[in-house]
């Protein structure tokens, strides 16, 4: 199907449908409102899109990234419309049988409020996939889980903005809390016990009145870490 927008309409329209999603709606009626052209409209240049099977937010990021990467779509990051109507087009990939939709954010962007635009499922993992485009493996612990379900160490660390840009924060986090052998994360990484992602958030906004994070490396930011952070680092 060719990648469209919705407009007002459609966003309204797309809200009601996932209210309404609580009382057993079925997520083919989506097709109707994608292909409505009272609903939507064409983005150009012209971008084929197709359903994806994706496990990990990883994949979510890569397939993103791939799908803008021969053709610039002006004002993609900021389109309400654009990622609205991606969100819908994998809805159920975004929303499984036995789970609910959300909150709004969600599936429509918080354009201008980045500590609630990244939670959007898909907006989310392309971008920190495209800030370490250079190496995203480095993000793995912002995008180890599945798509529908971003969890607590992305939560804590992807809302703040100078950390989820930041290349040796973000190899921090991943040699702490990913296994290297299964990119899953480890236990106790998103609990609220030292150690923890949340734990790290709070010590890195301390460190950040002293330290000029961007220009550690990682080994040296793993040699300020404090005791707690020990039982992830074995």
């Amino acid at each position: 199907m060719r990648l469209c927008k919705l407009n007002a309409v459609g966003i309204e329209r797309f809200g009601q449908f996932r209210a309404s999603y609580n009382s057993g709606a079925n997520p083919a009626e989506l097709k109707g409102l994608l292909e409505d052209a009272a609903c939507s409209e064409e983005v150009h240049p012209h971008i084929e899109v197709e359903a994806q099977q994706l496990s990990t937010r990883f994949a979510v990021g890569e397939y993103l990234n791939t799908l803008f990467s021969s053709e610039a779509v002006p004002g993609l990051d900021v389109d309400r419309g654009i990622w609205a109507w991606l969100a819908a087009f994998h809805f159920e990939l975004l929303c499984p049988s036995g789970t609910q939709p959300g909150s709004e954010e969600r599936w429509i962007p918080a354009v201008g409020d980045f500590r609630k635009y990244y939670r959007h499922l898909l907006a989310g993992p392309y971008q920190v996939y495209r800030a370490h485009r250079d190496n995203p493996q480095r993000a793995m612990a912002l995008l180890a889980t599945p798509p529908h379900a971003p969890g607590d160490v992305y939560e804590q660390l992807a809302a703040r903005q100078e950390l989820v840009t930041n290349p040796a924060v973000m190899e921090v986090a991943t040699r702490l809390y990913v296994h290297p052998a299964t990119d899953a994360l480890k236990s106790g990484a998103a609990s609220r016990e030292g150690g923890s992602a949340r734990r790290l958030a709070a010590f890195l906004d301390q460190l950040t009145l002293t330290w000029d994070l961007y220009a550690l490396t990682p080994e040296q930011l793993l040699d300020l870490l404090p005791a707690e952070f020990d039982r992830f680092q074995r």
